[in-house]
């Protein structure tokens, strides 16, 4: 798992995040603060009324104060579960809404990084991060601005009834407050070191998951079943054993609570039996606040289990904070544009290597001609990939510089960049949608007409016109209702549509057949004639095409010349395509 931590302690986490969130949804917090006071003032309240039952009602017999202690605990009872229901609703709405803030924001986060982030990590783990990151920012804001808010006011109303019924008890009782908290820090401690693993462990939970069903095939073909279920198995063993751990550790605070609240009500009978003998209190003053107390349980226990929560989440958000740390530090930077610049594209003594790993690409120095055609070819580990990678600036160049139409691409604008390279590739993605939507990705202003010409050059109208509603049709999932052929020629129309300065088919037509292989690259050839196409193959069939071949061996280019030249000169050129330099391309 990528290292998304923060300095920050769990003091500062928890006030950013509260400055974050209270600004954006202060009407909720206003709500659920009216809220809070009437459920704190009515449960006091029903507290107090303890006295005038005992006293009035019961020890002076006196029938108009029984209607009246009668009516009032009516209306106490009513007020009190109005507000409870209006701010657990509140809560709820709470939680959502910033949970659902915090995801979107983490979302984004992760859509910013650039790809060595991605690099070695299921998709699903970056799923489960945005989940319960948002998740964990919500339980905190509405754990501390409701929940833990609430309980506080509730004891301290609680409390007050207690003091004014008898000042001594109250102080002697309070002496057990410090022991509380210290036990609670102590409970904070423990559940901060093994919270941190929970979302590493969710996420791979997740990630063994999406893979087996995105794998079914594959399971199926080769018997795998059994090793996934046993993988999935070993991941929830692990998530359960993390879980019961935590669970072990916030419910340590319920026989805490139990055991202090008995020695206090034992402490409280001996102490009321004395006064009573003595005269000096009331048995009203006694069962107000003997019920005061034992209302302010149950509220005192949740703040203990909530504030062993927060510490949890905290942990989370921690994390969620230094993701967003990192995605500002890993933003593209750059101003320039590239329109009016041509589309050669040059190399000039570039090397290349991934973190500490051997160097993948060596002093290489090339340069294109405007409108020009090159073929990209290698044995597999050559660097063919990593050269278009560097080209669309996915990683940036250990060495050297990388232009398009003179302009160092380190100092163009992200956004320039993307809209001057159109990348085919072999494994097409396509959005869950219709096959509109997704040739209109290449270009969001394209027209109905510019897309159904696109659809036209790159054969797509060919199966499309076949279906339910040509174009509009659905495909599902990453295209999951049509072919590799069908998906390819898709991601070809929709890099077609975009009218970039440079385009990289990479392997993108090793699906189709030859038949609407010739005819797509003769359409993208017409289309394209002012842009440098580059094609990363292993295809003899796609040479024709091609004006020159870059061919790359090791991480360093061995030739730069036409097809027939290499043919004639070069031994591991026609090594790789399996010709001999009597045989025609």
């Amino acid at each position: 798992m990528a290292d998304t931590s923060t300095d920050m302690t769990s003091l500062q986490i928890a006030r950013r995040l509260l400055g974050e969130a209270l600004p954006r949804h202060w009407q909720l917090y206003l709500g659920s603060l009216i809220c809070m006071f009437g459920v704190a003032g009515f449960t006091a309240a029903l507290a107090y009324s303890t006295k005038l039952i005992v006293n009035e009602v019961f020890v002076a017999g006196s029938a108009t104060a029984a209607y009246q202690v009668a009516a009032m605990l009516v209306v106490v009872s009513i007020g009190k579960s109005g507000f409870e229901y209006a701010n657990v609703v509140i809560g709820t709405k709470f939680t959502r809404s910033v949970s659902a803030f915090y995801q979107k924001a983490t979302f984004r986060a992760m859509v910013a990084k650039s790809i060595p982030y991605f690099a070695g990590k299921h998709a699903a783990k970056h799923m489960a991060e945005v989940i319960l990151y948002g998740r964990a920012s919500g339980q905190v804001v509405t754990t501390v601005l409701n929940k833990l808010s609430t309980d506080v006011l509730t004891l301290i109303g609680l409390v007050g009834v207690m003091i004014y019924t008898d000042p001594l008890m109250s102080i002697s009782i309070a002496v057990l407050f410090p022991l509380i908290f210290g036990l609670v820090a102590l409970l904070t401690k423990r559940i901060k070191a093994v919270a941190a693993e929970e979302t590493e462990l969710q996420g791979k939970i997740q990630s063994i998951g999406a893979e087996a069903f995105e794998g079914i095939k594959t399971v199926k073909s080769y018997g795998l079943e059994e090793k996934s279920k046993s993988k999935f198995a070993a991941a929830i063993n692990a998530l359960e054993d993390r879980m019961l751990g935590i669970a072990k550790t916030t419910s340590l605070t319920i026989p805490l609570m139990e055991f202090l609240g008995g020695l206090a009500i034992g402490l409280f009978i001996l102490y009321a039996s004395w006064q009573t003998s003595v005269g000096t209190r009331s048995a009203g003053d006694f069962t107000a606040f003997i019920t005061a107390f034992l209302l302010a349980y149950q509220p005192a226990e949740r703040v203990s289990q909530n504030w062993v929560a927060i510490q949890k989440a905290l942990v989370q958000v921690g994390q969620m904070y230094g993701l967003f740390a990192s995605a500002e530090g890993d933003a593209p930077t750059g101003t320039a544009v590239l329109t009016d610049r041509s589309s050669a594209l040059k190399f000039d003594d570039v090397s290349f290597r991934y973190n500490a790993e051997a160097a993948a690409l060596h002093d290489v120095s090339f340069e294109t001609k405007p409108g020009e055609r090159i073929a990209i070819v290698g044995r597999s580990g050559a660097g063919k990939t990593t050269l278009i990678d560097l080209v669309q600036r996915f990683y940036g160049p250990t060495k050297g510089v990388i232009s398009i139409g003179g302009q160092d691409i380190q100092e163009v604008a992200p956004t320039a960049l993307r809209d001057a390279i159109a990348l085919i590739s072999q494994d097409v993605f396509l959005f869950d949608g219709t096959i509109r939507n997704n040739i209109r990705d290449g270009n969001p202003d394209a027209t109905d007409d510019e897309i159904s010409a696109a659809a036209d050059r790159a054969m797509v109208s060919a199966f499309a016109d076949d279906m339910p509603n040509g174009l509009d049709s659905e495909i599902g999932p990453n295209g999951a209702s049509l072919s590799g052929g069908q998906k390819q020629r898709v991601g070809i129309a929709r890099a077609m549509v975009k009218n970039a300065k440079i385009y990289i088919y990479d392997e993108a037509t090793s699906a189709l057949d030859g038949a609407n292989e010739r005819a797509i690259m003769q359409a993208t050839v017409d289309s394209a004639k002012d842009s440098t196409i580059l094609f990363v193959t292993h295809r003899p069939s796609t040479l024709q095409w091609v004006d020159r071949v870059l061919l790359l061996d090791h991480g360093r280019v061995v030739a730069f010349d036409t097809h027939e030249c290499l043919m004639e000169t070069n031994a591991i050129y026609r090594a790789l395509f399996n010709l001999n330099s009597s045989d025609e391309s």
